[in-house]
Formats: C-alpha cells, sequence, structure tokens
C-alpha cells in the first residue's frame, strides 16, 4: 500500500480524534477503511508536519489553476470555495483554507483558466517569460508543463528548503516518474484529488453478471487474483445481446459486453504493468527500436476484447447507465457523474493480463493528470512579502504554503474525496469500497506516453481501434502496432532528448 492511501487512513483516524470523548487506554485501537488498517499507536514521522510556524504577513497567495469545464468529473481543482454549502468536498476545501488562513494570516485567492487545448499554458507563458507576477502556484497538466520548463520557467521543487517532497501528502512514486535527473518540478499528491480521478477503473452491471452466472462473485476474482482478460472476455461473450434481433449489433439499441472509448487501450496496457520504455538504472529512460515482447504480448492479449465487435467505442456512460453494457471503464472521477442507475453497479480495478501478474496495476489519464508548480517570478509580487517574512526568495515562500496547503489537504481534502466520491454516495457497496482503494494504489506513468513524445500515445488509439467513436470495434488495423510504433520511435527519441537537454540547462 503506497504512502498516499496510507496518509488517507491515517487522516481519517486524526479526524475521528476530534470528536472522540473518551477511549479505552487499556486497549490497542485501530481504525479500519476500505480494508487498511492504520494502528493508532504508532507515528510515522512522515505524515507529521513539522515545519517551523512563520506569520505569513498577510500575504494573499494567489494560485493560477486549469479547470477541465468540458469533463464535469475532472472540472473540480479543490482549491477554493466561498463557503459551506452542504457538500462534502467543497466544505473540506473551505475548512482547510479557513484554518490556514486563520492560523498563518494570509489569504487564498484562484485565478482560473480554461485547459482546452495550450489554453493553460499559452495564457500564462508570455506574462512569465516577460518577468510578471502571475502567482504564487500554479495548478495544471503535469505533460503540459514540459513548455513551462524548458522555457526555464518553472523552479525546481528540490532546490527548495522548504519543500520536503518526502512526506506522505506527497505521492512520492508518481512523482518519482515525472523526476529527471533529479530535478522535479510538479507536486502531485493531497493537494488535489485529480491524479486519483485520472485513474482508470472498471465498472459493472451487477444485474447483467448475476444472470450470467448467479455464481460468479467477481470481486472475489479480484482478491484471488483472478480477474483477467481472458475472464472479462467470456463475460462479454455471454452477456451481449443483439436486442432487436436483426443480427447487428446497433450501439443506442443492444446490449454491448463492453462499453468504453479508444483511449482505454492505453489504460489495459498499463493495467498490465507494461511500459512502452525502459527506465535505467541511472534514472534515465530508454526507447526500445520496436516494441518490447511484453508489450507485444499485451498487445495481442487485448485485442480478444477490444478488437471485438460485442465492445462499443463510445464517449458516453449514458448506454452503461441505460443497462446497454454489461463492463465500462472510465476514469475514477466519473463516480461522480456516475449517480443513480436503474441497476447495481460495482466496481473493479482493471483487470490483469494473466493470473500470474503481481498485483493490479492502474493507468492514468494523462490530459488531466495534474499537479503544482512554482513559477520563477513568484518572488516578484509587487508587496514582496516573502522579504517581510525572512524568507530567501519568493519560491521558498511558495514552498512554505505549499506543504502547509497539502498537509491540510491531507487532513481535510482527501478523505472527503473518498467519503463522498468513493465510499459513501457513489459506491454503495463495501466491496466496491474495497476495489476503489485498490485500483488507486498502484499507478502506472510512462513519461514517454505521458508527454507523449513522438505522439506515440496516439499508436494505441490509430491502431486498436481505427474508427471514430460512435462505431463497433473491429479487428481492422490491429496488426500496424508494430509498424506504426518503429515509424514514430525517432522522433520519440529526438523529442526526449531535446527534453532532458532543456532539463540540464534549466537555470544557466
Amino acid at each position: 500500500m503506497t504512502k498516499r492511501i496510507l496518509a488517507f487512513v491515517f487522516a481519517l483516524v486524526m479526524l475521528a480524534s476530534c470528536f472522540l470523548v473518551s477511549c479505552d487506554n487499556e486497549a490497542k485501537k485501530t481504525q479500519t477503511v476500505g480494508g487498511a488498517v492504520a494502528p493508532t499507536d504508532t507515528v510515522d514521522t512522515s505524515k507529521v508536519y513539522d515545519a517551523p510556524f512563520k506569520d505569513l504577513g498577510g500575504h494573499e497567495f494567489v494560485i493560477y489553476a486549469k479547470n477541465a469545464a468540458n469533463v464535469p468529473q475532472l472540472a473540480t481543482h479543490e482549491i477554493y470555495a466561498e463557503g459551506y454549502n452542504g457538500d462534502k468536498i467543497n466544505d473540506a476545501v473551505y475548512t482547510r483554507n479557513l484554518q490556514i488562513e486563520q492560523k498563518y494570516n494570509c489569504t487564498i485567492k484562484m485565478k482560473e483558466v480554461a485547459s482546452s487545448g495550450n489554453t493553460y499554458v499559452n495564457t500564462i507563458k508570455d506574462p512569465l517569460l516577460a518577468g510578471d507576477y502571475v502567482a504564487d502556484l500554479l495548478f495544471g497538466r503535469v505533460d503540459k508543463n514540459q513548455t513551462l520548463m524548458l522555457s526555464n520557467l518553472l523552479v525546481d521543487l528540490t532546490t527548495l528548503e522548504n519543500m520536503n517532497l518526502s512526506k506522505a501528502w506527497y505521492d512520492s512514486f508518481s512523482m518519482g516518474n515525472v523526476t529527471f535527473e533529479g530535478k522535479s518540478f510538479t507536486a502531485i499528491g493531497d493537494g488535489a484529488t485529480l491524479d486519483d480521478r485520472t485513474c482508470w477503473i472498471m465498472y459493472f452491471n451487477k444485474e447483467i453478471v448475476a444472470n450470467y452466472n448467479p455464481e460468479l462473485n467477481l470481486y472475489q476474482k479480484v482478491r484471488e487474483g483472478k480477474w483477467t482478460i481472458d475472464l472479462m472476455y467470456d463475460i462479454m461473450e455471454g452477456t451481449a445481446h443483439d436486442n432487436d434481433g436483426d443480427g447487428t449489433m446497433t450501439i443506442g439499441k443492444d446490449r454491448f459486453g463492453y462499453i468504453t472509448e479508444r483511449t482505454t487501450n492505453l489504460y489495459h496496457v498499463s493495467s498490465f504493468n507494461v511500459t512502452l520504455s525502459v527506465k535505467n538504472a541511472d534514472g534515465t529512460y530508454t526507447i526500445p527500436d520496436s516494441p518490447k515482447q511484453e508489450l507485444l504480448d499485451a498487445w495481442a492479449a487485448l485485442r480478444k476484447i477490444l478488437g471485438n465487435p460485442k465492445r462499443e467505442v463510445s464517449y458516453t456512460i449514458a448506454n452503461f447507465h441505460n443497462g446497454l453494457g454489461t463492463f465500462f471503464a472510465c476514469n475514477a472521477g466519473t463516480l461522480i457523474e456516475m449517480g443513480a442507475t436503474p441497476f447495481e453497479y460495482g466496481v473493479l480495478p482493471m483487470p490483469k493480463m494473466s493470473e500470474s501478474q503481481d498485483k493490479y496495476y492502474t493507468g492514468v489519464e494523462s490530459t488531466n493528470f495534474c499537479g503544482y508548480a512554482i513559477p520563477t517570478t513568484a518572488g516578484n509580487d509587487p508587496n514582496q512579502h516573502w522579504q517581510k517574512n525572512g524568507f530567501e526568495s519568493g519560491a521558498e515562500q511558495s514552498a512554505y504554503f505549499l506543504e502547509l496547503f497539502s498537509y491540510y489537504s491531507m487532513i481535510h481534502l482527501t478523505p472527503a474525496f473518498f467519503d463522498q466520491v468513493c465510499l459513501k454516495q457513489a459506491v454503495v457497496d463495501m466491496d466496491s469500497q474495497e476495489m476503489v482503494i485498490m485500483a488507486l494504489e498502484n499507478k502506472v506513468i510512462d513519461p514517454v506516453l505521458l508527454f507523449n513524445w513522438g505522439s506515440t500515445a496516439n499508436t494505441f488509439y490509430e491502431c486498436g481501434s481505427p474508427g471514430k467513436n460512435g462505431t463497433v470495434g473491429s479487428d481492422e488495423n490491429w496488426d500496424t502496432f508494430t509498424s506504426t510504433y518503429e515509424s514514430r520511435v525517432g522522433a520519440a527519441r529526438t523529442a526526449m532528448e531535446q527534453f532532458l537537454e532543456g532539463m540540464r540547462n534549466m537555470g544557466l
């Protein structure tokens, strides 16, 4: 179990302690959430905020944030709330900000910009290049931050005295995969939940599965390590139905075994813990001339379910919601949108390639995988509060605030997210609660695909689902995977080398 999930459990324990009037001092007690157990009689210093107190002199901390308004389940960035309104996440955000503002004598303000295409970067790049103060912190897509990095507009977080990236409120695993040659420009962790919302998970219609096989318990199959692509294929084949009897599977009329979108091809590969690149011992990456054998094996295993006429390709959850699909793969943020269904549904991690795979893994949606960064112009605030507040630079003041913000988010926001989205409202059974947490534990991040160097990520969409969204899956073009990969590997290597060279020149 990762630090991030343990931190969530720890946060729930801390919140619970606020309401306990008495306790049994004679017994050792534990708090259990989603199958995870956290002893209350031990203290992990990685979860303790131990930075010295500083009065922040009334500084207004401005956070410039992207907003995926076109994707409702991923739109929220949980930075600012106007007041309490009864929504768990909103109220957690307001409580966090209020505590920080009152205790540390500061205010929190958000500037927001839509995140369609390169809007986020294009809006902010020129002012930063001009040396203008724009914000104390930036919150945006990790893949788009490479443009700002290479323009020398972001601060290397590892150089800041007031940043402690080993703390539990940061996702050390995810950050490790976007750290190059010891430099890290994006903080990923409890300061927002988008890194968890972007994890790809599997939804299923319990009633359809029960009618297919009343004895089949998919949750137990997961626990036994037997939830695999082959099992999913068998259920797909056994539950798809030509409702109108015309001999053709028609979207919106017939029941498909699997409803998803083209990008899922890549997330299935990630769920097998297979990456396109190879990470070397020194932390660098290599892109092989041809696909690794494990990648070819993964692609072949997927062909049965993804190049299948009983698989629907679409961007909508409506057909699943209307009972026209057995399985539905999408990001975890969709739990917010799922709402009430006319049937019982459950949640599973993405299936393994085979039972021999060591655990379940989860891919992340790069187009909304976000984190915090500190702009190099943070110290150009006209008020120059960082000098008055005793910091060596504006970046150090931003780092101090980011630590506070992330720590209090671990205490308030992360539990509220799990409570509202994963544990009580959207997922209605304890088994699914366990599955959601399991799915979020082991993210797979391949920087070559995350940054889409050489358009490598597109290979998985173009070869696996040649038809556009709104068409039924087919076998066409599956055999072009190797040739398409090989046609792009040169551009991918060039882009990676340019990126790394730019990283080496940062600060020069």
